[in-house]
């Protein structure tokens, strides 16, 4: 009998277990949301932002001032007493890598560099950092620290996107991941670095031109979904800044993936694009800085291994750059539109389970940072649009759209990482590909892209009066 009763209670134990992970299970997941995103509340919630956005936008026309500042943002190591404003740490991970790898040196320094830009008083300042993303927190500590001296809304940010950078800064499962522990002090460090850096550009204005344009180079970038097959955005877009005293600033945006240097490494770098800059600006360019384009779905490809690919594919680069900047035209008189617009998203669909399951959307957000506003921001200066996005949009979804733009007369600058992340932003076609940047950088749903193209469109349209 005393068997027996120990079998009946070991079958309650297991029965109430079973019940207990059945009832996670069913809490925890949810199916895919297929429904059209077109009639969800945050779609027409969205709308309803942009069109109150559209009838804000600045509209300016006149002599252009331009600024060009730099900081040395690399961390330094101390052993003992380290002060985190004066960039000392014990400590620092390689954003990036999910392996845990900690920086012990540096091969090249880490830079932030930003331009402002003014027309009839109109301002605005372009920021990007050698960081693999931009943090949500530095940018809010950045508004804080300006005191609206000049608004968020005036400030688009970018990243170089180098994975060999500076981590520990973006809280949560996923953040610290990725970056290693959240050290709060590594965000205040930033936050004061990229202030200051924004107040030099602003005081350094002087009367300028601007010029832009784009070459091809296809032979430094692929498809890293399907390869070979896959359409790409090969187009490295210049945007070209000359102040009348001779100084001259150059950004250059590309698609390909600065991940040429990988978890083998252990010191800090740019990448590739930290060797863009720096062969411009040995060239005799005073200010040369890079932005993150259409990453999403898109790598490089070069001669060479490790830093050796890293100078192939950045020098090559800064060479054909060199060739196009002696051939531009500059405008002195220029036409400034701008847009903020603030954006909302669908339910967080992250975190694979199978194809018709991922975590719900309480359970995902449990292991995400959360977010305030989220921007999406356009700007055109003369012939040349540029749209800043909180993701890593795809180049084969940017082509559609730079493609549509240039057949009505304009250039066009697609960056990433502009304060916050919302992942991978891939077709549709590849959500259920067994593929990193869509199983599990997928975040929000299989129209997630589809989405957001429309809105990128309807940004665009407005920018240029036309409909594309």
């Amino acid at each position: 009998m005393g068997t027996k009763r120990w079998q009946r209670r070991l079958l309650r134990v297991f029965g109430a277990l079973a019940l207990v992970l059945g009832l996670l299970f069913y809490f925890s997941t949810d199916t895919i949301a297929t429904d059209p995103y077109f009639e969800a509340p945050y779609y027409k919630n969205t709308l309803a932002k942009m069109d109150a956005a559209f009838k804000k936008k600045t509209k300016a026309k006149g002599e252009l001032l331009a600024g060009f500042a730099r900081s040395n943002i690399t961390p330094k190591f101390v052993a003992v007493a380290p002060d985190a404003m004066k960039g000392e740490f014990n400590s620092i991970k390689m954003a990036g890598y999910g392996d845990g790898q900690i920086a012990v040196g540096t091969h090249d320094s880490l830079f932030a560099k930003a331009i402002a830009v003014e027309v009839d008083g109109k301002e605005l300042v372009f920021l990007s950092a050698d960081m693999v993303v931009i943090p949500e927190l530095v940018v809010l500590m950045v508004e804080s620290n300006l005191k609206g001296e000049i608004p968020r809304q005036q400030i688009l940010f970018g990243a170089t996107h180098t994975h060999a950078s500076i981590g520990n800064c973006i809280p949560g499962f996923v953040g610290e991941s990725f970056m290693g522990e959240f050290q709060p002090e590594v965000v205040e460090w930033l936050a004061e670095k990229f202030t200051q850096l924004i107040l030099e550009a602003r005081k350094d204005k002087k009367s300028a031109k601007v010029s832009s344009g784009y070459i091809r180079a296809p032979h430094l970038i692929r498809n890293r979904i399907i390869g070979e097959t896959g359409r790409l955005n090969d187009k490295l877009n210049l945007v070209a800044f000359a102040q009348q005293n001779g100084k001259k600033a150059v950004v250059g945006i590309f698609g390909a993936h600065a991940t040429t240097i990988g978890p083998w490494n252990d010191e800090f770098s740019g990448d590739y694009p930290g060797y863009f800059q720096r062969s411009l600006e040995a060239k005799g360019i005073d200010l040369a800085m890079f932005f993150a384009g259409t990453v999403g779905s898109h790598s490089n490809k070069g001669k060479g291994e490790k830093f050796q690919k890293s100078q192939y594919i950045g020098e090559t680069l800064a060479d054909s750059a060199q060739v196009f900047l002696n051939k531009m035209q500059y405008d002195s008189v220029t036409t400034l539109t701008a847009i903020t617009t603030e954006i909302e998203i669908p339910d967080l669909q992250a975190f694979y389970v199978s194809d018709r399951l991922r975590l719900s959307p309480w359970a995902g957000g449990k292991l995400m940072a959360p977010m305030k506003s989220i921007y999406l921001q356009g700007v055109t200066l003369n012939d040349m649009v540029w749209i800043a996005m909180p993701y890593e949009l795809s180049g084969e979804y940017g082509l559609d759209l730079k493609n549509a733009l240039e057949v009505v007369g304009y250039n066009s600058a697609l960056t990433s990482f502009n304060g916050q992340y919302l992942g991978y932003i891939v077709p549709q076609k590849y959500y259920y590909y067994n593929n990193y940047e869509s199983r599990l950088m997928g975040w929000y749903g299989p129209s997630m892209g589809d989405y957001l193209m429309e809105l990128n469109f309807r940004l665009a349209n407005e920018l240029t009066d036309k409909r594309l």
